[in-house]
């Protein structure tokens, strides 16, 4: 039970700390979030993509690395080593996940796999919306899910932002489980020119019937290094039996592009 609920905080993670309220790293008019080229000079005209005009745009690629561990007083403590390795064209991107069994108090924990492909759209200057379909794969079950999260900016620093989550769960050959929504509120602020920090309420409901359900509060952080190098790290406290008492995540990021 520890264990899918760690991968909540992976998700949400990955989902919820990359969207960040408006910023422009390289002054160019193409918000650091959908620009392709974030190192333009000023001197250079460049095109809807952030990018010098007739250069052709070939898309970024972004790959995560690092842990997650769950810490509870008693028993039930679990490392796993992430690894997350995600495309991005114009508006689409598709993401490929894995998350590997490091060190635990619980035995024949599976190695999980996760596939997803998401749309961005704006819906405003100041909101935007992303649907994502996915699927997680590991040797005792297969899911598959449908996430749709809105980020709002207040003003240049500070948003908010939601995130539902929807999985049908499918039955593994000794255990049967439910469908089961997931659904995170919160809200960040842009500190420095590279700290973004994050807070939210993140709930979950059990895929397996009679078992508490999962709250908890979560911290995140987005470290820009430099256009290419980033850190990402949360920290959530566990407000239900449901949820471990202690979740600990620290990712290196690249960029390619």
């Amino acid at each position: 039970m520890i264990f899918r609920f760690m991968v909540l905080g992976f998700v949400l993670l990955n989902s919820v700390s990359y969207g960040y309220a408006y910023s422009d790293y390289d002054v160019d008019g193409v918000e650091d979030s959908i620009d392709a080229c974030p190192n333009t000079p000023f001197d250079l005209t460049v095109d809807e993509n952030g990018c010098e005009e007739g250069r052709s745009y070939k898309g970024a690629l972004s790959v995560f690395a690092g842990t997650i561990s769950s810490i509870n007083k008693e028993t039930d403590n679990l490392t796993n080593f992430l690894l997350t390795v995600n495309y991005q064209y114009h508006d689409f991107d598709i993401s490929v996940s894995t998350l590997n069994d490091v060190t635990n108090t619980i035995e024949n924990v599976p190695n999980t796999y996760y596939i997803s492909s998401g749309y961005t759209m704006k819906l405003s200057d100041k909101m935007r919306s992303k649907i994502s379909l996915g699927t997680k794969q590991s040797s005792e079950q297969n899911d598959y899910y449908i996430t749709t999260n809105i980020d709002y900016s207040i003003n240049d620093t500070q948003d908010i932002f939601g995130l539902y989550t929807y999985t049908f769960a499918q039955d593994s050959d000794v255990q049967s489980y439910e469908n089961f929504s997931t659904f995170s509120l919160g809200t960040g602020k842009v500190l420095t020119e590279y700290w973004y920090s994050s807070v939210s309420y993140d709930y979950s409901q059990s895929n397996v019937a009679n078992a508490d359900n999962y709250q908890a509060l979560s911290w995140s952080n987005l470290f820009a290094l430099s256009s290419k190098y980033f850190i990402l790290s949360q920290y959530s406290y566990g407000l239900s039996d449901g949820a471990s008492d202690h979740t600990i995540s620290l990712q290196f990021g690249i960029k390619f592009e």
